[in-house]
This record gives structure tokens, sequence and C-alpha cells, in this order.
């Protein structure tokens, strides 16, 4: 994938030419200045904004969520603008605690910027700060020349742009000049400051402040830091990117949904599979049934079977599952380590058992444990229950 990375002036489209690079991951294989009809053809566009385009501001907020204190963004940064806060373009760059650095655009300025690279087929997929891009100097300053403006990085969450000479700028900047005043006054002069473009006179000013200088030919204005925030978003979001996203979201979601469908025929057929063997095990019964009980009329075969069950071992003299004996087994195991002197009075007739108990018990955990043993349970008052053996 290649990228076409241009540094956009403050008076381009007027001045239609600009320097551009071509960059296949993040290595530089093109590079030129020319007009748009003249710039090569790749995968993504990006633009990174020099000049006055976009300034770095910072405010303070009450401490609130996140969420609230983007809201009142504009607002607390209303006296650092020169226009109303609802023709501004606002990206936080950082946010530590209660301060937050912000990115600011004019929304017209922006939105005229994406409508042009839209119109010339090369809809932008990421807008990047001079600024922001500008290399941060460890314990220092860094001090860049984009040919009409002095950029100045003073840390990681503020950097600030003035106006360069158009022909050899040798005087050292206002705004260095009047940083330097500052810092020298609040005992706060930076360990070093990196020069990227600036002459020697400059370097020479600067050092006269009893600074390390450290002089580099020229500012990689294409290379873009990784934690640098791209202005492209909210309203300005790109429509491809967005459907790009969809795009290599697309097997994934084809993959979530055959196995959603697979796993639901699974399911389905599972389910008719097990219904076709309730269907035998019922067929299998009524057989039984019929078999059992001749003459009689089937309306459940399987609750007449287990009737007649009971039935014939009661005319055997032998123990039925609703016998007083059976319940009370059952009880005992319900009650556990209970059962010792839980029993107040016992009653039995018609298959129904009546226990009161001599001691207070968790009912529910009681009726919930002889429930699970097939046994309905009924309060009849105070600490008197009703036992039945549940049907089939």
């Amino acid at each position: 994938m290649t990228t076409l990375r241009i540094l956009v002036s403050d008076s381009w489209p007027d001045e239609p030419e600009a320097r551009w690079v071509v960059l296949d991951h993040d290595k530089v294989i093109a590079s030129g200045q020319a007009a748009p009809a003249n710039w090569p053809r790749t995968t993504r566009t990006e633009a990174v904004l020099s000049g006055a385009q976009v300034g770095w501001a910072q405010a303070r907020l009450p401490q609130a969520k996140a969420r609230e204190q983007l809201r009142a963004l504009p607002f607390a940064m209303e006296e650092q603008l020169l226009r109303e806060p609802d023709s501004q373009h606002f990206t936080p760059a950082f946010r530590d605690g209660e301060t937050w650095s912000v990115l600011v655009i004019a929304r017209e300025r922006l939105r005229r910027l994406t409508a042009q690279f839209a119109a010339l087929g090369r809809p932008l997929d990421a807008a990047w700060s001079a600024l922001a891009c500008l290399p941060e100097a460890a314990d220092g300053w860094t001090l860049a020349i984009d040919g009409t403006h002095w950029l100045l990085r003073l840390s990681a969450t503020r950097a600030l742009i003035d106006d360069a000479p158009a022909t050899g700028p040798e005087a050292l900047p206002p705004i260095v000049a009047m940083q330097l005043m500052q810092a020298h006054a609040q005992g706060s002069l930076p360990a070093r400051i990196v020069t990227l473009g600036a002459s020697s006179k400059i370097a020479d000013a600067l050092a006269a402040h009893h600074v390390e200088v450290i002089q580099e030919k020229s500012w990689q204005w294409h290379v873009v830091p990784e934690d640098a925030t791209n202005l492209l978003h909210d309203e300005f979001q790109p429509a491809h990117a967005r459907g790009r996203l969809l795009r290599a979201l697309r097997p994934a979601l084809v993959l979530i949904a055959v196995a959603f469908f697979g796993h639901l025929l699974l399911g389905i057929g599972s389910a008719l599979l097990r219904q076709h063997d309730l269907k035998e095990i019922n067929a299998r019964m009524t057989q039984l049934a019929r078999t059992q009980l001749p003459g009689r009329a089937l309306q459940d075969p399987a609750l007449q079977l287990h009737r007649e069950l009971q039935t014939q071992r009661q005319r055997h003299s032998l123990l039925a599952d609703d016998d007083a004996l059976a319940l009370l087994a059952d009880v005992a195991v319900a009650l556990g380590g209970d059962s010792t002197a839980a029993l107040q009075s016992i009653h039995y007739e018609g298959g129904t058992l009546l226990l009161t108990l001599a001691k207070p018990l968790d009912l529910v955990a009681l009726q919930s444990r002889l429930e699970a043993r097939g046994i309905r349970s009924a309060s009849r008052g105070g600490s008197t229950l009703a036992l039945q053996r549940s049907a089939l």
C-alpha cells in the first residue's frame, strides 16, 4: 500500500503547487513539487497542513467524565479563539486529568480542503497538523522552518507558529525570543534546542542564551509520529474510509454469519432428531399400553401404565410410590441433617401425607428439595405440610 502525503500550505489551492512524497510502508520512494495534475497515483492520500491553518491551544476543565469535558471544550477555549467556537473544528490531542491539549482549525477551511481533494479524485484519508508532526526534543525545544513559517515545539502538548521572512531569515524569530525571555525569567531554560533547516546565525543567536544547540539540515515534514491525531473525525470522517472498514471486516462478518447459520441448522437438525426419537418412544409406549391394558381407551399411555403399576403393587402387597413409607423415605432424604427430632406428628390418608414439624426449618428450601424428588408440597398453616407424589 502506497501513500501520497502532501504538504498543504495556507495558500493552497489558490497556489496549486505543493511538495509531496510517496511512501511505501513509511519509506520514501518518490518526492517532488507539483500541481495536483502531476501528483502520482497511490492507494492513500494524506495532507500535512502547514502554516497557521491549525492552532494548538490548551484548556483546563472541571473534573468530569471525558464525554462531558469534550462538550465543554469549545466554551472553555473561547477566549483563545479569534472566531466563534461554532466556526472551529476541535481535535483533542492529549488529555491529562483536567487539562486538554487541542488542535483547532476553521471548519470552513477544513471543509474546503476535503471538498477540493474529493473533486481531484483523491479523497483524503487523513489530515495532520504540521505542528503535531514536528519532532519532540528530549528535555528541550524543536525549532523548524517550512519556508514561510517558523514552528516551535515546546513540549509534547504545546507548539507555536510564527511568520518567517520571505528571503533568508537570519534574525531570531520573535516567538522564540519571547519564549526564551520568559524561560530566563522563570529559570526554566530548555536543556537543548534542536533546529531543523535554520541557518548558522540562528544557531549562534540561540547559543548566546547558554543552551545547547543541535543543528539538523532540514525538517522531514512527511514523518508523522505514531501518536499524531488525525484531524478528520466526526463530520469530516471520510465516507470512503467507513466503507473501507466495512470491506475489511466483511470476511470476518461472513465467517460469523456462516458459523451462526451452521449452528442454527445444527440446532434445528438436533431438535428434529429428538422429536423423531420422542415420537418413536411414544409409539412404543402406546404399543406396550395396548398390550398391558387391553380394551381401555388410551389418552396418556405413560401415566396410565404408571397408575396400573401402582395398583398392581398394592394388590400384591408391595410398596407403591405414594404409600406413606415411600413418602417418608423421601422426606428423610430431603431433611438430611435436620431429620433428627424434626417431626411432631404424621398423618397419612389417600396418598396424602400430612407432616407437622417439631422445630423451625427453612420451609422453602425443604419444599425445593422435595420437589426435586418428585413430591409436591403445600403449606397447611404454621409448620404443617401436605405431601403428594407428583404424577408423571
